[in-house]
C-alpha cells in the first residue's frame, strides 16, 4: 500500500459517515436558505450578493472549524484505538504513509462538504438576483479550504499524538475554545488577558500593536483578516483597531497579506508536530 492506496481506503470508510453526511447536507441547506432571505438595504444585485459572500465567510469562519475538526479528530486516534493501525503498518506501509494518506482523504472529505453549500448559495443567489462574483466565490472557497486546511491539520495532528477516542475529542474541544472561541467571546478575550497580563501583572505601558499581533496568531482571526483581500474597500472588516496614543496605519505585520502567511503556519506546523509525535509513538 501507499499514501495513495490508505487515502483511498480512508475515504471509502469516511464516506460512509452518516453523521458526516447529515453535517454537510444541513450546511449546504443552511447556505441555500441564507442565499435565498437575504437582501442587503439600498444594495444593488450586484452589490447584494457580495454583502451575502460577506456574511458567508463570517459564518464559515465559526463553523467551518467545526466541520474539520469533526471529521479528522478520530483519523489516527481511532485507529490506534482499535488496534487498525497494526493492520495498516502490517503491509509494506511506513507511518509517514499512513500518516499522510489520512490528512489527505480528511483534507478531502472538509472540501467536498465545503465545495457543496458554496455551490448551493451561488447558485440560488444567481437565480434570484442573476448575479455571479465568480472571482468573489472562488476566491471566498479557496480561502476557505486553506482555513478548513488549517484545522484538518491541528486535528490530524491532535490524532496522532493521542491514542484514545476520549483523549482526541477533548483536544479537539479544547482547539475550537483556545483558537476560535477566546478571540471572540466578551469577557475572555485573549486580548483582555494579555492586556491585563501586560499592564496589571507585569506593569508595562498598554502596547495596542502588541496585543492585536498576539490575536493576530489565531487562524480564525487570519481567516476573517484575509477576507479583506477579496471584497471591495466599503465592505471590508476592520479586525484590529488602534485608539489612545496609537495613531496611523497599521504596522506591515497586520496587513491582510501577512493573514495568509499565518494560516500557511497553521497547516504546515501542526503536521510537523504531529508526524514527529507519531513517528515516536509506541503503537503496541
Amino acid at each position: 500500500m501507499t499514501v495513495r492506496a490508505v487515502a483511498t481506503k480512508d475515504l471509502a470508510v469516511t464516506s460512509r459517515s452518516r453523521g458526516l453526511w447529515v453535517l454537510g447536507t444541513l450546511l449546504a441547506l443552511l447556505f441555500a436558505a441564507i442565499a435565498y432571505g437575504f437582501s442587503g438595504y439600498a444594495l444593488s444585485a450586484s452589490e447584494t450578493v457580495v454583502a451575502l459572500f460577506e456574511v458567508l465567510g463570517m459564518l464559515m469562519a465559526f463553523l467551518l472549524p467545526i466541520v474539520a475538526l469533526v471529521a479528522a479528530y478520530m483519523a489516527i486516534a481511532g485507529e490506534r484505538e482499535s488496534g487498525g493501525v497494526k493492520f495498516l503498518l502490517g503491509f509494506p506501509n511506513t507511518r509517514r504513509d499512513v500518516f499522510l494518506g489520512k490528512l489527505a482523504s480528511r483534507f478531502l472529505v472538509v472540501a467536498a462538504g465545503l465545495s457543496v453549500p458554496f455551490l448551493a448559495a451561488t447558485t440560488v443567489a444567481a437565480a434570484k438576483h442573476g448575479v455571479v462574483h465568480a472571482d468573489l466565490v472562488l476566491g471566498q472557497l479557496a480561502l476557505s479550504l486553506a482555513y478548513g486546511g488549517a484545522f484538518v491539520s491541528i486535528a490530524i495532528s491532535l490524532s496522532a499524538t493521542f491514542a484514545t477516542r476520549s483523549r482526541a475529542i477533548a483536544a479537539a474541544i479544547g482547539s475550537y475554545f483556545l483558537l476560535v472561541l477566546l478571540y471572540v467571546v466578551p469577557g475572555v478575550r485573549i486580548t483582555a488577558i494579555v492586556r491585563w497580563l501586560h499592564t496589571q501583572l507585569l506593569g508595562f505601558d498598554p502596547n495596542v500593536d502588541l496585543y492585536n499581533a498576539i490575536t493576530f496568531t489565531s487562524p480564525y482571526v487570519a481567516y476573517r483578516k484575509a477576507t479583506n483581500l477579496l471584497l471591495p474597500p466599503d465592505r471590508q472588516t476592520t479586525v484590529f483597531r488602534r485608539y489612545g496614543d496609537a495613531a496611523g496605519d497599521l504596522p506591515a505585520y497586520l496587513r491582510d497579506e501577512v493573514a495568509l502567511v499565518v494560516l500557511a503556519a497553521w497547516i504546515v506546523v501542526p503536521l510537523a508536530v504531529g508526524y514527529w509525535r507519531f513517528v515516536r509513538a509506541d503503537l503496541q
